[in-house]
């Protein structure tokens, strides 16, 4: 009795302890089932990062009558905005996480709105103002703060007012100047010959005795001044350009170049400008101050044109042929890497005509200077 009592106690023991085996393996099993299977937890979140690399844009919506998560997704993959309920959120979890843990991550997820990516160059910078999106608007378009439009710079050229100036004309003329250009020196002739209703004016340089340069302005009078209508540039070894100046038609055009240009009041070409500077400066003498400004729309004979700002520096003597003169100078300063730079010397005894002139395009560009040597005036 007390082996057979013996034997079954032995067998129900070796029972149990395959059930604890049993339940012990089946637990590991699970283990390594969950390990090797990749389950993870995601906590959603308003700002969700995205993949490395994934190019995104930024989207800013406002909060609605009735809420829901937006879910962020790469700019590559275009998908569209995903409103999910606020009773469901979007959780993604392991199937063994607890529910209540599960609904407690969902309450503390946001319901009000949503980023798409935009790359970090372009982002707002902090402060700026940004504005909402309608929920159509597309997936790459990006939200762009007011300032950045702002950093951009203004356009000196076609939108800048043009001043009306009184001028007084200078007599007719011949002016003789000495031309360097770089190691080469020449003479030039400035020839003013105004009419009762029409002018003409002529420039030609010679260096070591070949005519480099020849212009030609002619045109007439209207209550800008100088109102050109044709004015002809000619280099060495090079054929001849044009600006035309068509009054009737209110615009410049060029006989090399199909661009046209509106024909603002007071334009001049590049030669003009220096008689037309001289007039203004005798007719309002406070512009030949330190600081005064004279504007002017300037059109060469290649298809360019833009407003020259000649600011006046002061007094400065210089020396010519028959002695010093107590100068005013003006500048014309670039405002592009290439554009023109000029400074002129305005004597007043002789109507403002210019004494001394230098004119360049760019830093490499050894330019023009004159200097005067005689002054011939017609009263």
């Amino acid at each position: 009795m007390h082996d057979h009592e013996r034997m079954n106690a032995s067998r129900e023991a070796v029972i149990r302890r395959g059930w604890r085996l049993g339940a012990l393996s089946a637990a590991a099993l699970l283990l390594h089932a969950a390990v090797l299977g990749g389950a993870q937890w995601v906590w959603p979140s308003a700002t969700a990062v995205p993949p490395p690399g994934a190019a995104m844009q930024v989207r800013v919506v406002e909060r609605s009558p009735s809420p829901g998560i937006v879910v962020a997704v790469p700019h590559e993959a275009e998908a569209p905005a995903v409103p999910v309920e606020p009773a469901a959120p979007a959780v993604v979890a392991a199937p063994s996480r607890p529910l209540a843990q599960v609904k407690r991550i969902a309450s503390l997820a946001s319901a009000t709105a949503v980023v798409r990516a935009t790359p970090v160059s372009t982002m707002p910078s902090p402060g700026a103002a940004v504005e909402a999106l309608p929920e159509a608007a597309p997936a790459r378009f990006a939200v762009v703060a007011a300032a950045a439009a702002a950093s951009a710079p203004p356009s000196m050229a076609e939108d800048e007012e043009i001043p009306h100036y009184r001028t007084r004309l200078p007599p007719p003329g011949t002016l003789r100047y000495e031309v360097s250009r770089g190691l080469l020196r020449g003479t030039g002739e400035l020839a003013w010959r105004p009419q009762s209703d029409r002018y003409e004016l002529t420039l030609d340089f010679k260096l070591s005795g070949l005519t480099v340069l020849s212009q030609t302005s002619t045109g007439g009078f209207d209550a800008a001044g100088l109102a050109p209508i044709r004015f002809t540039d000619q280099r060495l070894r090079r054929g001849m350009v044009a600006a035309n100046f068509q009054r009737a038609a209110d615009k410049i055009t060029y006989s090399g170049s199909s661009r046209e240009f509106a024909l603002r009041a007071g334009a001049q070409d590049r030669l003009s400008w220096m008689i037309q500077l001289a007039a203004i400066v005798a007719a309002e003498p406070q512009r030949a101050r330190p600081g005064g400004k004279v504007l002017m729309y300037v059109t060469g004979a290649n298809g360019d044109a833009s407003v020259w700002v000649f600011r006046c520096i002061g007094p400065e003597p210089i020396e010519a042929r028959g002695g010093p003169v107590d100068a005013i100078k003006f500048v014309r300063e670039p405002r592009e890497a290439n554009d023109t730079s000029v400074q002129v010397w305005l004597d007043p005894k002789q109507h403002d005509l210019p004494v001394r002139a230098t004119q360049k395009s760019g830093p490499g560009d050894d330019g023009y200077e004159l200097r005067l040597l005689e002054a011939t005036l017609f009263r």
